[in-house]
């Protein structure tokens, strides 16, 4: 574990494997829940950095008056790569990770070499299920955090997989303390409260460099019918559908994902 300091953040995440760079962003819950897996299936041909982005794991926000919303996030995240030393990298992102991710190569195209999107955020109106709406609530929102237990990460585990026998259950009380820790559980419903997708929909086609699409056929989270919105309007992208896989495609199914990631990542 590792943790590199920027001027308003400092980023907890693990680097690993050698060869050209990939950054995994998770959405919420924090890299370990989300790329713990693929953190060692990739390693063995790149150096992959997997990050818990602002609001998520043992990443903390030093700047009283950082900016949370979904711009001051992804470029949070350039300057994640400035300080680790890369001057571009490819990414993989995953649920909301997928969605600053795809602000990142909209706001610095230079940073992003090749961009995977796995069931991503980033599209405006689309109306979140009902365990993160809570968060937005004042005082639910605070108590729904402060008193978050392992039996409601699991609860919200198993509506990402469809095959529950891949649910990293090892990780839960990690996960569980990582998310009651104060500095994380504020930082958590500020990034929930302050993020929106209106302007990352709208420059969709700005993002000139390769994208991989990929979403799970019973996505519980983001309907896999949200597809079609990237499609149209990604000027290059490759986009498949998982049969039977959940939001979690990537854990679910991993043949199947790394039968299409390692080869566009390659």
């Amino acid at each position: 574990m590792s943790y590199a300091d920027t001027p308003q953040v400092r980023f907890h995440y693990v680097c690993d494997g050698a060869g050209s760079p990939v950054l995994l962003i998770p959405g919420s819950g924090g890299w370990r829940l989300t790329f713990d897996r693929m953190l060692g299936e990739l390693a063995s041909r790149h150096t992959v950095y997997a990050l818990d982005p602002p609001g998520q794991g043992g990443t903390r926000v030093l700047d009283p008056d950082f900016d949370y919303t979904t711009d001051g996030i992804a470029r949070s995240i350039g300057a994640f790569l400035d300080a680790v030393g890369l001057p571009e990298a490819a990414i993989v992102g995953h649920s909301w990770g997928g969605g600053f991710a795809l602000r990142l190569a909209q706001l610095q195209s230079e940073r992003v070499t090749r961009l995977v999107l796995m069931a991503p955020g980033g599209l405006e109106g689309v109306h979140d299920v009902w365990e993160f709406r809570i968060l937005r609530l004042p005082i639910l929102g605070e108590l729904a955090s402060r008193f978050i237990s392992k039996s409601s990460v699991l609860h919200m585990l198993r509506k990402s997989f469809t095959r529950h026998d891949r649910i990293p259950v090892h990780l839960l009380d990690e996960a569980v303390q990582a998310m009651r820790a104060h500095p994380t559980r504020e930082a958590m419903l500020r990034v929930e409260r302050s993020v929106g997708w209106a302007e990352t929909e709208h420059d969709l086609h700005l993002v000139r460099l390769p994208v991989l699409l990929l979403w799970g056929e019973r996505d519980r989270y983001f309907p896999v019918n949200l597809i079609d919105r990237f499609t149209t309007r990604l000027p290059h992208v490759e986009s498949h559908i998982l049969p039977d896989a959940g939001h979690s495609l990537h854990d679910d199914y991993p043949e199947r994902a790394y039968a299409l990631l390692k080869p566009f990542l390659a």
